[in-house]
């Protein structure tokens, strides 16, 4: 496995990729497939986990040979569930590997380039990392396959059938999931730097293969790493069945439609090709079974959960305590009263494709998050929300937090203030205009926490209406906030009216199973082609 995050290490996660790279190995074990990790050290993974070098690479890139070094780690984080069953007699190993090389030392996971450079620092560097990998894979012989993730890896399909330094990956069977196909990685094929021509030069001796890989979307000849992937792979995966489906139509901006980005023509050959599957990710389970309903024991951690919240607030704040860690925590005991009151809970990164239907207008004139915040004040219930991201949107949560004393915006994420809420919510609201997948609404499930979410991707394949959580949908923009603030009014009125069918929606939540073992099967079965 090929990828740019993996959770089994220290430091080594920004989102989702992390945790599939984590945890779809230990399932494959007990398959009996090996399986090799390899990501990038970004100057200290293999400094922050148990490490040990194990071997120097020499690769291409420039136009000049480059050196780096192969760090074998051992995981320096607990598991996810300490509780887990212990691998199976004889199974099948897990290695992680860690590529070091100066040029990407020192460095974040993931920069944020301006618009008119978008992806040129990311781009540069993983088109670095796939050479490197690419020609320590030199010494794997030829019995495996390789499965690579997101656009970060799609380098490795050019080199393969171009590049003759790599004609030994000709014949790899090769996977390639995609996580998310609004980040494509696309960067000039020549001229505009950074572009392929400055990281591959030889390749441009030659130029009548250019027409072959070129994303023809752009006036400027240019080269999109996920399109390469999408092409090329013997198998193309998505991380849902729904997302896979979605992926292969166009979008429409303007009701919240986000398809194919683009790239749907080229999905849409894969999939009539039989090469696009949809797998759900999976999540972990602990062995302990978590409550069945919020019970007067959970109220009387609320006192904890405040300390827990207002601590983590003052640690982000320079000089520690301060008057707005003291604001929050008497709001949030006036929140969490003790006295039955519905909370509702988000957990998410703030970006346009998680948040953008709060902050839209209904047919009434008013945007879903003022409406929904009406509706909670009106039924005496709180919304408690933790995140961090685009300046607007945490303008307008502000805002919010200013308006109405029934919300709490949390700026930032706080790990275990976010593990309390998962605990102590009542409704998980997750309106996502698209989601490949998601994990956060099967970790509140997990918890026992109905969820409420836009019926898209892998929301809609986790979460049914009226069973374990509350879905909407709609064919126009203004229906889709109509409906998400019509399921909020729902959701409230079972918990308030209806308390008995509520109890039964929690378990039904708490017993919902999303694990990786079946997951993994549909993989395994992928590589044996």
């Amino acid at each position: 496995m090929i990828a740019t995050e993996n959770d089994a290490l220290k430091g080594a996660k920004v989102g989702g990729i992390a945790d599939v790279i984590r945890d779809l190995p230990v399932e494959l074990s007990p398959l009996g497939w090996d399986t090799t990790v390899i990501i990038p050290s970004y100057g200290f993974l293999h400094r922050l986990n148990p490490s040990e070098k194990i071997a120097d690479a020499t690769f291409p890139f420039g136009g000049r040979e480059e050196f780096c070094e192969i760090w074998q780690a051992r995981p320096g984080k607990p598991t996810p569930d300490p509780e887990r069953k212990a691998r199976p007699s004889g199974a099948a190993s897990t290695e992680h590997l860690i590529v070091h090389h100066p040029s990407i030392a020192g460095d974040p996971i993931y920069y944020h380039d301006p618009a008119g450079q978008v992806f040129a620092r990311d781009s540069t560097k993983f088109a670095l990392f796939c050479s490197a990998v690419g020609q320590y894979l030199r010494t794997f012989g030829d019995s495996y396959v390789l499965h690579l993730h997101d656009w970060h890896t799609g380098y490795i399909f050019l080199l393969a059938e171009l590049h003759p330094a790599f004609v030994h990956l000709r014949g790899v069977r090769k996977i390639f999931t995609i996580h998310n196909v609004g980040y494509q990685g696309t960067r000039p094929m020549r001229t505009f730097s950074p572009s392929v021509e400055d990281w591959f030069p030889e390749l441009f001796r030659k130029k009548r293969w250019i027409r072959a890989w070129e994303d023809a979307r752009y006036e400027v000849q240019t080269f999109t790493p996920m399109l390469a992937g999408i092409r090329h792979a013997a198998v193309v995966t998505t991380v849902s069945p729904t997302y896979a489906k979605e992926i292969t139509t166009a979008g429409d901006r303007a009701n919240a439609v986000y398809g194919g980005e683009g790239l749907e023509v080229a999905l849409r050959a894969a999939h009539d090709e039989g090469r696009l599957v949809g797998i759900l990710n999976g999540v972990e389970y602990p062995a302990a079974a978590p409550r069945t309903s919020p019970s007067s024991q959970v109220r009387e951690e609320d006192g904890d959960l405040v300390a827990t919240i207002s601590g983590e607030i003052a640690a982000g704040i320079k000089g520690g305590a301060s008057k707005f860690s003291d604001l929050i925590a008497g709001r949030l005991r006036r929140v969490l009263d003790g006295k039955g009151r519905f909370i509702l809970t988000s957990i998410t990164r703030i970006s346009e494709q998680k948040v953008r239907l709060m902050f839209e207008k209904g047919s009434d004139g008013r945007t879903a998050l003022d409406s929904i915040l009406s509706l909670v004040t009106e039924r005496g219930a709180g919304y408690i929300f933790i995140g961090s991201g685009a300046k607007e949107y945490e303008k307008a949560l502000g805002e919010a937090f200013l308006k109405y004393e029934s919300f709490i915006f949390l700026k930032g994420f706080h790990k275990n203030s976010a593990a309390g809420l998962f605990k102590r919510g009542d409704l998980f609201v997750m309106p996502s205009s698209y989601e490949p997948c998601g994990i956060t609404q099967m970790q509140a499930m997990r918890e026992g926490q109905p969820c409420l979410v836009h019926a898209v991707g892998g929301l809609k394949d986790t979460v049914i209406d009226g069973g374990n959580g509350f879905t909407f949908n709609g064919k126009t923009l203004t229906e889709k906030v109509d409906n998400f603030v019509g399921a909020v009014r729902r959701a409230l009125g079972i918990f308030y009216d209806e308390p008995s069918r509520w109890k039964v929606m929690v378990e039904s939540a708490r017993k919902a199973r999303f694990g990786w073992e079946e997951s993994a099967k549909q993989y395994a079965k992928l590589y044996s082609g």
